[in-house]
């Protein structure tokens, strides 16, 4: 590598990472910094090539330009190494291409960890606080897809409207109650239905594919064994009910005219209430 060697000696102290390759994809040199990425010795790597390539985790080094992840045994840590390549102008066969490379470990870290932030963002703005259930918003938005849905496919669907109470209680029902019921709830629900904190004491359920008849032996199954549920221990013998009200879709409705149904059937004389 006679050509090549005239300007190795300004890439022995580079940040960047820096392979020559011959004419036949043989390692003739690296620097220092590759070294450090790839947790080998300059010695391990002279002279191999990717065919019998003894360091699988560090195979990407033939891959070429791009965005190359070095997880697996060798590797203390995972690496991410953007490469990049070029071809001298030399006709030197032992230096016929030089690759790059940048450790971007740490920014694709950033980037993972703000997307991770990102996500928390998101849910929190659909998710209620306490509970951990959907929120108004998150209904208002899974409501009015359903709907449109039925709309379209004709398909039944069905909204119960569920309020908690405490006979003989003035002010709010305590937050580790309403928590310990909503979790009652979510549990006993199908992995299609959709269950969302409305008020501090009030949840709404969408049932998808749901006739008003099937919505009812679901909430009568489901609430069958409200008073064998466990609370808080300092809230063991506290007497509970809960009251619910139900509407099905029909023809012509909208989410709000929906869930205004579900709201009128929770007040008359067709709501159904049980006790702890």
């Amino acid at each position: 590598m006679n050509q090549a060697s005239s300007f190795t000696d300004y890439l022995q102290a580079s940040p960047c990472g820096v392979l020559i390759l011959d004419q036949a994809g043989t390692i003739r040199w690296l620097n220092p910094a590759l070294e450090a990425m790839l947790e080998l010795s300059a010695e391990q790597l002279l002279g191999t090539r990717e065919e019998g390539f003894p360091f699988a985790t560090q195979r990407s080094l033939f891959k070429g330009p791009g965005l190359h992840q070095l997880v697996g045994p060798g590797i203390s840590r995972e690496r991410w190494l953007l490469c990049s390549e070029a071809q001298p102008e030399s006709a030197d066969p032992e230096a016929h291409t030089i690759r790059y490379f940048q450790d971007l470990t740490e920014q694709v870290r950033l980037q993972e960890e703000n997307q991770r932030l990102q996500q928390q963002v998101e849910e929190l703005a659909i998710t209620d606080e306490l509970t951990g259930l959907a929120n108004r918003q998150a209904l208002t938005r899974a409501l009015n897809t359903q709907v449109a849905r039925s709309r379209r496919y004709q398909n039944p669907l069905s909204v119960a409207v569920v309020t908690l109470l405490q006979p003989g209680k003035t002010g709010q029902i305590a937050d580790e109650v309403i928590l310990a019921v909503s979790q009652y709830l979510r549990d006993r629900l199908r992995w299609v239905d959709v269950i969302a904190r409305w008020e501090h004491n009030q949840f709404i359920i969408i049932l998808p594919e749901t006739t008003l008849q099937d919505a009812s032996d679901l909430m009568e199954k489901m609430l069958s064994t409200f008073s064998e549920m466990v609370l808080p221990e300092q809230y063991t013998g506290v007497d509970l009910q809960l009251q619910y009200g139900l509407a099905e879709w029909h023809k012509g409705q909208d989410a709000r005219l929906l869930l205004k149904e579900a709201f009128n059937h929770l007040a008359g004389s067709d709501s159904r209430t049980v006790s702890s």
